[in-house]
């Protein structure tokens, strides 16, 4: 059996220097050669050595190989950026922005700007799911702490209010479709209303698929256009006799959950797309090679930009 893993050891063989660095990043962007970002041409551009950038010979445009992608415009050494990408992408549940920043000797909000920048290159269109798909939603936050209770019995003050749950939480809501032994979709939705649930499985499952899930009244539509199995959980129903059990959508739901319990602790509704969209990534990636995600990550980044403004801006 072949290793997919990249070792620490290999990684540094692998990259030894910024020039390396650089050159790796060329490579997994423009297997055939540096393509002009202006006029598209293919291995059409000669290497300017003394500012360190591509022109093209054909419209004579400068570009280097962070143009068009999170990366743009970037401070950071290419080096920086390989060594944050081989952090995230090797861990197993991923990295905070405290860890990553002490990893790579750089302040916290160079490390967090630089962590949701990688996340944005690890967004993918979303999958065509067939066959069995199992859906399910999801509250993609940490639990609430529970409150305080008073210190005496006989203190006169009110009881704290219990902690709201099911639809009375206002903790950001995702839905998840996951194809039976295949990959995974994820959704931020406002609401577990009809239409939000509906406008989020557009495009996400194939006409012949099969849907999978409970018994919200917001998934009723989808049996009249696909076959649709449901199971009423609050009559202690998991699974059906057909063996269409939901431990696939579930297995997720418990991965992105221990992930933001054990590293991220808390998840913004403004962020939480990226944040569902790592951990999809990292789900549908498990099986490739440590080099192939790396490489992956970094065409999945062209075509994208993430300013500073827009992280920091009201959501």
């Amino acid at each position: 059996m072949i290793s997919t893993a990249l070792t620490l050891r290999a990684f540094h063989d692998l990259f030894p220097d910024e020039d390396a660095a650089r050159a790796w990043f060329e490579r997994a962007r423009w297997p055939d050669g540096p393509i002009c970002p202006v006029c598209g041409c293919v291995n059409h551009a000669c290497w300017l050595r003394t500012i360190r950038r591509w022109q093209c010979t054909a419209c004579y445009r400068q570009f280097s190989v962070t143009a068009g992608t999170p990366m743009h415009r970037t401070h950071l050494p290419m080096l920086t950026w390989a060594q944050a990408i081989y952090q995230i992408v090797t861990s197993s549940k991923g990295i905070s922005a405290v860890k990553l920043s002490e990893i790579l000797g750089v302040s916290y909000q160079t490390a967090w700007y630089l962590r949701h920048r990688i996340r944005a290159m690890m967004a993918e269109d979303s999958p065509l799911l067939s066959n069995l798909a199992e859906i399910d939603k999801t509250h993609a936050e940490a639990t609430p702490r529970k409150r305080a209770k008073p210190e005496r019995a006989d203190d006169d003050c009110d009881p704290p209010p219990p902690n709201p749950e099911g639809r009375g939480t206002k903790r950001p809501l995702l839905l998840v479709a996951a194809e039976r032994g295949g990959e995974v979709a994820t959704k931020v939705i406002p609401t577990h209303g009809k239409a939000p649930v509906a406008q989020a499985l557009d495009g996400v499952l194939s006409a012949d698929a099969r849907a999978m899930t409970d018994g919200l009244p917001a998934y009723r539509h989808l049996g009249a256009e696909r076959t649709h199995l449901s199971v009423n959980q609050s009559q202690r129903e998991y699974a059906r006799t057909d063996s269409a059990t939901r431990h696939r959508v579930e297995s997720f739901n418990g991965f992105l959950g221990r992930a933001v319990v054990g590293v991220f602790h808390f998840v913004s509704p403004k962020h939480l797309g990226r944040y569902a969209g790592e951990a999809a990534f990292r789900w549908n990636r498990k099986a490739d090679a440590c080099r192939e995600r790396m490489a992956m990550l970094v065409r999945g980044g062209v075509g994208r930009t993430l300013p500073y403004r827009f992280l920091t801006g009201t959501a």
